[in-house]
C-alpha cells in the first residue's frame, strides 16, 4: 500500500514538473488546473528569470456551478495595480459581492491592497457578477481580471 501511495506522487510530482516546464517555454505567466476537487497553479515567479516557474499548492476547490453562456459574455472587472484582492467587508467580514449580485456603476466590489494602500475596485457598468475569479486574499497581477459582470 506504501509503495503504490508513493509510486502515485512520483506520477504526480511528474506530472507537475512537466506543466511547469510547459509554463517555462510558453509566455503565460500563470496555469491553472482543476479536476473534481483537486486544483494545481503555477505561476511565473516576477522576480526571477523568465525561465523560473514556480509550483504552488492551491486548496481543495469547492464546487462552483458555472452560469449558462448567454449573448452578453460579461464585461471583465481589471485590477490596475498588483497586491492582495480583497472581497470581504473590512469591517464585517462578509462579501461585498459574490456571483449573482446585482451591481450599479461605480459601486466597491472589494479593493487591492498594496504595501498597506487599499485601491478600490470598482463597477465598470450595471449588472450582475456572473462569476468571482479571484478569491478573498489572493495576491493579484496587473491588469488581471477579478470578476466578471453582465
Amino acid at each position: 500500500m506504501a509503495k503504490a501511495s508513493s509510486q502515485k506522487n512520483h506520477q504526480l510530482v511528474k506530472w507537475a514538473e512537466s506543466l511547469a516546464q510547459l509554463v517555462r517555454e510558453s509566455n503565460m505567466s500563470e496555469l491553472r488546473l482543476e479536476c473534481g476537487g483537486q486544483a494545481l497553479r503555477l505561476r511565473r515567479c516576477p522576480e526571477a528569470s523568465p525561465e523560473a516557474a514556480v509550483v504552488s499548492p492551491v486548496a481543495p476547490v469547492r464546487n462552483v456551478s458555472r452560469m449558462e453562456i448567454s449573448e452578453d459574455f460579461g464585461t471583465p472587472v481589471k485590477t490596475n495595480y498588483v497586491g492582495v484582492f480583497r472581497v470581504s467587508h473590512p469591517k464585517t467580514g462578509k462579501p461585498m459581492v459574490k456571483s449573482h449580485d446585482t451591481t450599479e456603476t461605480n459601486q466597491v466590489l472589494g479593493w487591492v491592497e498594496c504595501m498597506g494602500i487599499r485601491y478600490e475596485v470598482v463597477a465598470p457598468r450595471a449588472g450582475t457578477v456572473a462569476e468571482v475569479l479571484v478569491a478573498d486574499s489572493e495576491p493579484v497581477e496587473f491588469g488581471q481580471v477579478l470578476l466578471v459582470i453582465q
